[in-house]
């Protein structure tokens, strides 16, 4: 799977369409466009898309940012798909503020991913 990057941001951003589910329900909502962002510990999915599927939530957790602002988070449990690739009760953190997706390292670390800058794509081997 190979996707443009998004070229509405300056410098332009490398991004993945992606799918959500309620964990083992296969009812997929979107697709959503995440940023892939390797500097983000963890992925973080806007709370309004996370009620579309009735996302349970699994514990309480809080955000910093590079700035040391801290947020508090529930943590919740879905299921993404991205390309062919489905990766089963995966845990994100509902944001109340945002209407970005932060696809972070513990769901980045677990993709095979390759990101030409010159190109301005990302590749997902899949």
């Amino acid at each position: 799977m190979i996707q443009a990057y998004l070229k509405t941001y300056y410098p332009p951003i490398p991004v993945l369409d992606i799918l959500i589910a309620h964990p083992d329900s296969n009812e997929w909502q979107g697709a959503f466009l995440a940023i892939v962002d390797s500097g983000a510990d963890f992925t973080i999915v806007p709370l309004a898309i996370l009620r579309t599927v009735n996302s349970p939530i699994v514990r309480p957790a809080v955000l910093s940012s590079q700035w040391k602002d801290r947020r508090a988070v529930n943590v919740h449990e879905i299921d993404l798909q991205i390309g062919a690739l489905v990766m089963s009760a995966v845990e994100v953190a509902g944001d109340l503020h945002s209407t970005e997706i932060i696809l972070g390292r513990n769901v980045l670390n677990d993709l095979n991913l390759y990101l030409d800058g010159p190109a301005l794509q990302v590749e997902l081997a899949e």
